[in-house]
C-alpha cells in the first residue's frame, strides 16, 4: 500500500509507526527550486518524500540521513520503487562527514518542551517533532559545515518560530534569500514560513506571494508556489 505524493508522478509507502508526509512535507517540496549541478542533501529524510521532490530537477547527485536504520530502510524502499537514486545513512546530523553539498532541505523538529502527548509518542515521531534531537543553532552550524560558500539551506518552520531560527541561521553566517509565508485562508492565521538562507554571501530577499492552505490543491489559486515546474503534475 502506498501514497500519492502530491503534485509528482511517485506513491511513497509509510510506516504506521514512522511519521508521515503532511502539508508541511508538500509545500516545503514545492518551494524548493533547483539546479542540475547542484549536489543536495535532505536532513531527517523519513520515508523520502523531500528527496521525491528534489528528483523532479534532476540535480546532479543527493543525499538522506535520518537517525534510525530501519527508516532509512524505508527510504531507499521507496526511492527504488520510484526510479530515483540517492546515497543514504542513517547517522545524526551532527556526526555526519561528506564533500559539501550546493543545498540542504530540512523540515526540522521545533517542539522544545515535551507535553504529555509527546511523551508517549514513540522514539520515530518524538525526534521527528521534538528538537532534542537537532536543536535549530545544531541545524545552522552543521549546515554551515556541510554546504559551500553560497550554498542555500531551505526550511519550513511555524511562524511563532521565526525569531529563534532567524537567530541561530545569522549567528552562522546565513543570510535569508527567499520566503514565503502560509495562511490557514485568505485572512486567517499565519501558519507557516518557507525560507531559503544563503551561506555568507548576502543576496536580495525575494517575497513570494502567500500560499493559504485551504487553496494548496486548487488549480486556479494564485500564489507563487502552485506556479513552479511541480504544475506541470497536477
Amino acid at each position: 500500500m502506498s501514497d500519492y505524493l502530491y503534485a509528482t508522478p511517485y506513491r511513497i509507502k509509510q510506516n504506521p509507526d514512522m511519521y508521515h508526509f503532511s502539508s508541511d512535507t508538500e509545500l516545503l517540496g514545492r518551494f524548493l527550486k533547483l539546479n542540475s549541478a547542484d549536489r543536495v542533501l535532505d536532513a531527517g529524510t523519513n520515508n523520502g518524500a523531500l528527496l521525491c521532490y528534489a528528483a523532479m530537477w534532476n540535480p546532479a547527485s543527493m543525499a538522506g540521513i535520518d537517525l534510525f536504520p530501519e527508516v532509512i530502510a524505508l527510504a531507499e524502499e521507496n526511492l527504488e520503487r520510484n526510479g530515483i537514486d540517492a546515497e543514504l545513512k542513517a547517522v545524526r546530523l551532527q556526526d555526519y562527514m561528506h564533500e559539501p553539498f550546493d543545498v540542504i532541505i530540512c523540515n526540522p523538529p521545533y517542539f522544545t518542551n515535551p507535553n504529555e502527548k509527546l511523551k508517549k509518542e514513540n522514539h520515530y515521531l518524538r525526534a521527528a517533532r521534538h528538537n532534542d534531537y537537532l536543536k535549530p543553532e545544531e541545524l545552522f552550524s552543521n549546515s554551515a559545515r556541510l554546504l559551500e560558500d553560497g550554498g542555500r539551506l531551505n526550511l519550513i518552520i511555524p511562524a511563532d518560530s521565526c525569531r529563534t531560527f532567524f537567530s541561530a541561521a545569522f549567528e552562522n553566517g546565513f543570510s535569508l534569500m527567499r520566503f514565503c509565508p502560509v495562511y490557514t485562508e485568505k485572512g486567517g492565521v499565519l501558519r507557516r514560513v518557507l525560507l531559503e538562507f544563503i551561506r555568507n554571501p548576502s543576496a536580495s530577499l525575494e517575497v513570494q506571494l502567500p500560499v493559504y492552505l485551504d487553496q494548496l490543491h486548487d488549480p486556479l489559486a494564485r500564489n507563487d508556489l502552485l506556479k513552479n515546474r511541480y504544475s506541470s503534475a497536477e
